[in-house]
């Protein structure tokens, strides 16, 4: 049986559509040193402010879209006092709220703030949009676009608008074969069969031409698909593994996709942060790629957002995908 949602789409009744339902856009956002741009707190803020112009001046095409930004916070006092300044700020159909999470020794990283905002906000939207700071949509009716999808295919969990996946097999396999004994030395040992678990389903999805994960966990689902997801796991995916944070510089290495010579990248890479850089693949891989891969495990799937060039500008390579 059709949702009346779905008879108002079928009919072409957008403004009754929009009417009936409440959106949100849960950013997550971290002040402290990156490896990539924004490397610090002031460069954060500086994105931030950019962004939230974004969402004042760009129209997502329904009628209300709150902004909620998770700030997993790591005690910069500059960061907080920015964020206090714009809670509550109109945006183009909504508002800015911001909810601080506590640190906690670095468990979770943007996925723990995912999950942080629908177990704090669960129920009080009927969908939800995930981002991370460091991109931001700049295409109009990008939102209606994706409830339209996800109503109009209701064997669909997650709407990911940056599936243009990075991570090759080669690559993926790679990674696998690289830190397995890393993640042994550096006592993660238990989480060592999720991750070649999850590498395995995805390899095999993307073998079968399907949309494996949505880079950056950025997309669009509903609240009752979030309650399936937890209702399986217990929280949306993200690892409890402390961030052994890197408090100096990063050095950028080249990295080289489609090429036999991403091995060589993994090496270098590892060679360079060592314990770190464990933790970064153990977590894209137990965060990043399985908040939507999971999808699949309960009965739905994931379909990438129609091509749209220029569609998201990336902060941290400063282009456009």
């Amino acid at each position: 049986m059709r949702t009346q949602i779905q008879e108002n789409l079928r009919n072409g009744n957008i403004m009754t559509v929009e009417n009936n339902i409440k959106n949100c856009k849960v950013i997550a956002t971290y002040f402290g040193m990156r490896r990539h741009y924004p490397h610090d707190c002031n460069g954060t803020i500086q994105v931030l402010k950019d962004s939230i112009q974004n969402e004042i001046d760009l129209d997502p095409g329904v009628d209300n879209l709150d902004v909620i930004i998770v700030n997993h916070d790591c005690g910069l006092e500059k960061g907080n006092d920015f964020l206090k300044s714009i809670d509550g700020k109109k945006t183009f159909c909504g508002n800015i709220k911001v909810i601080n999470r506590v640190w906690d020794d670095g468990k979770g990283v943007a996925g723990g703030s995912f999950d942080y905002a629908f177990q704090q906000l669960q129920g009080e939207y009927d969908y939800w949009f995930f981002q991370e700071d460091d991109y931001k949509l700049v295409k109009p009716s990008y939102y209606i676009n994706g409830v339209k999808i996800l109503e109009n295919n209701p064997n669909i969990g997650f709407v990911g608008y940056d599936t243009k996946n990075k991570e090759s097999v080669l690559s993926l396999r790679a990674a696998q074969i690289i830190f397995y004994l890393p993640i042994l030395m550096w006592g993660y040992r238990k989480y060592l069969k999720r991750y070649n678990r999850i590498i395995r389903e995805t390899v095999h999805l993307i073998k079968r031409n399907k949309v494996a994960y949505a880079g950056g966990m950025m997309g669009l689902t509903t609240n009752n698909n979030l309650k399936r997801v937890v209702d399986k796991c217990g929280r949306l995916p993200h690892p409890k593994i402390p961030n052994p944070q890197y408090t100096k510089t990063f050095k950028e290495i080249p990295k080289i996709y489609n090429d036999p010579r991403i091995f060589y990248y993994y090496l270098k890479t590892f060679l360079y942060y060592n314990r770190y850089m464990t933790w970064y693949f153990l977590y894209g891989v137990l965060g990043e790629i399985d908040f939507t891969r999971i999808y699949y495990d309960v009965g739905l799937g994931v379909k990438s957002y129609p091509y749209d060039k220029k569609l998201i500008y990336s902060y941290k390579s400063k282009k456009y995908k």
